[in-house]
């Protein structure tokens, strides 16, 4: 590291070089601290843009971006919506045919929370609805909560013990902010140590910042038997994620700043500012009724009136500055895609299903479904089973498995474009003699992508259909050849 004593000052020992010596070691402590550390000391750049500490952001503001700023509730469902697009199936064993008394519970599960609906649809359940409904707004804040209205006949606050033939009465997806655990497990000798006891629940008929939530809104002490616990992007704690917005706060913070100061500067710049100038031969003490001014132009500005009144004056138009915010807008867009690993189309909304872009749709369809098996199926749905079967209200299985639709089955008219394709290569590898040098079954297996089997079908079938053919055509020959020599020998004769 350099000091101030490898610079020669020429031997001068006076205050001006005890101030320079200062000063130069005081630069290269900065630079050694920069190049060290990678940070600027000498400028706080989140503090300057106005980005808030992370420790500083609430609930209540992940709440408010989530309410009133729409990427900011995109980013927030954008992982559940594409997660539940389909809905998986529950089942105990593969028999199609037979019934067991765990399927038929699930089954009927809709039908006891919803007991005055006719409705019967086993592919719309609305038990999915509160599943993806808690998915969502578990990633609102750190948490969120499933509640389970059991018919036990206790109060919230007590433990919820296994019965059976227990119903279950209601569920309610609650976010963060209508939520505080009020108690945690503290005995470490138990297997529940730090997860929470108790939580105290606001219900009401709205969210917490509505002027119109109903009379009954009640806060209750609920036991955590009653309660799944979800989380969503948990790393060293069990209990608390890290909300979806987190990561990309400054981005939305950015955003909210180009959406507002777009519009507003161009509510500024459709009514251009008016310049009112005297003449300069009347000098610069020239007197000015300003408040029969402001009078003309709050009339002219806000009301029908579209002339100005002015003696010794003049009134200049000032040209509006209006930019167009879209390259920014998507620029954090784009940092907010990078981030989340979502293709911008999908995260926009537009070009889904295009087949231009079926690789990437592909990729997509394959993390969609990784979060599916590796956390909505573990952490939501397996949980939530689990505790109805603990409870008494589902039978209890020998086991039970959770299956998805595959979500990269194409549509019709991806299978007729595809159907098209293959065709036309076909044809070419026909026409083209290509044979010569990729038999038929490697060419169908390796090139079109089909098994084995079905290749070996289609060649054995072509194989046994050229035969025929050849077969048909000896009959023909021979069958001509027999009426020539008939023909013949009558002439003889």
């Amino acid at each position: 590291m350099l000091r101030a004593d490898d610079f020669d000052l020429g031997g001068l020992h006076s205050p001006i070089e005890a101030v320079l010596n200062h000063r130069v070691n005081n630069e290269i402590l900065a630079k050694s601290r920069l190049t060290q550390t990678g940070f600027d000391d000498r400028r706080d750049v989140d503090k300057d843009c106005g980005y808030p500490e992370t420790s500083a952001i609430t609930i209540e503001n992940y709440k408010h971006y989530y309410d009133r700023l729409s990427i900011a509730a995109r980013v927030v469902e954008i992982w559940p919506y594409e997660s539940w697009l389909v809905q998986p199936m529950v089942f105990e064993t593969d028999d199609l045919e037979e019934e067991t008394e765990f399927e038929k519970g699930w089954n009927e599960l809709e039908q006891m929370i919803n007991p005055n609906s006719w409705f019967d649809s086993k592919e719309k359940n609305s038990i999915w609805d509160y599943l993806r409904r808690i998915d969502v707004l578990s990633g609102i804040g750190h948490f969120g909560i499933l509640l389970l209205g059991v018919d036990d006949g206790k109060p919230l606050n007590e433990p919820l013990e296994s019965r059976k033939g227990q119903r279950l009465l209601f569920l309610r997806s609650l976010d963060e902010s209508l939520v505080t655990i009020s108690s945690y497990e503290d005995n470490n000798t138990d297997p529940r140590y730090g997860q929470p006891i108790l939580y105290s629940v606001t219900f009401s008929g709205t969210d917490n910042n509505s002027k119109h939530s109903t009379p009954s809104t009640t806060t209750h002490l609920i036991h955590w038997t009653r309660i799944i616990h979800i989380a969503d992007n948990r790393s060293s704690s069990e209990l608390f994620g890290t909300p979806r917005m987190r990561p990309v706060w400054n981005h939305l913070y950015d955003l909210k700043k180009l959406y507002g100061g777009s519009a507003e500067m161009y509510w500024q710049g459709a009514l251009p500012g008016i310049s009112l100038e005297t003449h300069p031969q009347l000098g610069g003490d020239v007197e000015t009724d300003e408040e029969a001014i402001k009078d003309m132009m709050e009339q002219y500005s806000t009301r029908l009136q579209r002339y100005l009144s002015l003696s010794g004056m003049s009134a200049k138009s000032l040209a509006p500055q209006v930019v167009d915010p879209k390259g920014h807008i998507d620029s954090q867009i784009e940092a907010i895609c990078i981030l989340g690993g979502y293709p911008k189309r999908i995260f926009m909304g537009s070009e889904r299903g295009e087949l231009s872009s079926s690789q990437d749709s592909i990729t997509w369809n394959n993390r969609v479904a990784s979060r599916q098996n590796g956390y909505v199926t573990s952490q939501i749905i397996v949980p939530f089973i689990n505790r109805l079967i603990l409870m008494g209200i589902l039978p209890e299985p020998i086991s039970y498995n959770i299956v998805w639709p595959d979500l990269n089955n194409l549509s019709e008219e991806a299978m007729a474009d595809v159907a098209v394709k293959r065709t036309e290569a076909l044809a070419k590898y026909v026409q083209g003699g290509v044979d010569a040098l990729i038999s038929p079954v490697d060419y169908l297996t390796a090139i079109l992508g089909m098994t084995v089997d079905e290749a070996t079908e289609i060649v054995d079938e072509k194989i046994d259909e050229l035969l025929n053919s050849f077969g048909r055509e000896e009959e023909d020959v021979n069958f001509s050849q027999d009426k020539t020599k008939q023909a013949q020998g009558r002439d003889n004769q």
